[in-house]
């Protein structure tokens, strides 16, 4: 048996039982193939500290100056990465966004819990702020429905 023939390279007790019962369950047909163990192995430990490290990320997350849209496809990527649930999204994203956003999106009305909604309700409404405040800053009020404005 091949660790008979290593036993000096497997100086401890728990190494050689372990190295007997992977060769057993090799023989027995009962060990996954190399792919499916790597994958295994590797959901078991990377993937925990990607989701946590996304998941602080999300708590971190405000959206600050930026355009809605930009704020939005990265909060979904952390969201994705993180494999959080919607309900917590949720709860994440409406205290990230910008509150005079978050309170246009609460008068229009929606469900509670659901994050699709809520997400393509605040790109509506962010969308629209940032086009009005990009008419104000260019020193019009108003547009008309032919396209003139001022």
């Amino acid at each position: 048996m091949w660790v008979q023939a290593y036993t000096t390279a497997l100086p401890a007790d728990m190494d050689k039982a372990l190295a007997v019962w992977i060769t057993e369950c090799q023989e027995a047909g009962l060990w996954p193939p190399w792919d499916e163990l790597k994958d295994e192995v590797d959901t078991f430990f990377s993937p925990q500290s990607e989701r946590e490290w996304a998941r602080a990320q999300m708590q971190k997350m405000t959206q600050g100056a930026q355009p809605i849209e930009t704020f939005l496809n990265n909060f979904t990527a952390l969201k994705q990465a993180g494999k959080v649930s919607d309900d917590y999204a949720f709860s994440v994203l409406e205290k990230a966004v910008k509150p005079e956003i978050i309170r246009e999106v609460f008068l229009m009305g929606i469900d509670e819990g659901d994050f699709d909604s809520l997400k393509n309700q605040c790109r509506r409404a962010g969308q629209a702020m940032e086009r009005a405040a990009m008419i104000r800053s260019q020193g019009c009020g108003w547009v008309n429905n032919a396209g003139s404005s001022c």
